[in-house]
This record gives C-alpha cells, structure tokens and sequence, in this order.
C-alpha cells in the first residue's frame, strides 16, 4: 500500500506557492519499503485525483482535509486524512515527538 504525506513549505517565494512536496511511502506488512520524494505542481483536486490514481496511493495526510474532500476520494477508494490523523497511524507514530 502507497501512503503518500503533503508537504508545503513556507520558505518558497510566493510566486510558486502552488508547489507542494509529497513524500510517498511504500507499505507491507506495516514495515516502509521504500520511500520516494516528488513535487506537485498543482493542488487543483483533479490533478491531486489524477496522481493520486496513477501512484496508486491508497491513503494521503495533508494540512487540512474537509468532509466534502474525504468523501470524493473515499469514491475512488482512496483515504484522506488530516495531519492530526497521523498519531493514529502505527507507522507514523515513530516519527512523532
């Protein structure tokens, strides 16, 4: 299972606000198996859709998660969840302090 985390970083100049970095883990068996880093160019929803489905990603952490935005990508049987979700992922609470 992919689960991919969204990063923004507040260091960019404002002209390229739109990126953002995802750093996309690869899951078996509760153990990383791999672990890849890529820039997104847009947060538009169909783009984040498009990459999402072409990655395989099965579950996305990002700053901020509404309801509206869980439910359509529950539809496409991908989970969204808020950076206040990851205390409750097993994987993740490792990297908590």
């Amino acid at each position: 299972m992919k689960i991919a985390l969204l990063l923004r970083s507040k260091k960019q100049p404002k002209t390229v606000n739109d990126v953002e970095q995802a750093v996309v883990f690869d899951v078996e068996k509760d153990k990383v198996v791999g672990v890849e880093n890529e820039t997104l160019q847009s947060k538009d929803v169909k783009e984040l859709t498009s990459w999402a489905l072409t990655r395989k990603v099965k579950e996305i952490y990002t700053p901020q998660a509404d309801e509206q935005l869980r439910n359509f990508f529950s539809s496409l049987g991908i989970n969204i969840r808020g950076y206040d979700e990851l205390s409750d992922n097993r994987l993740f609470q490792t990297f908590i302090l």
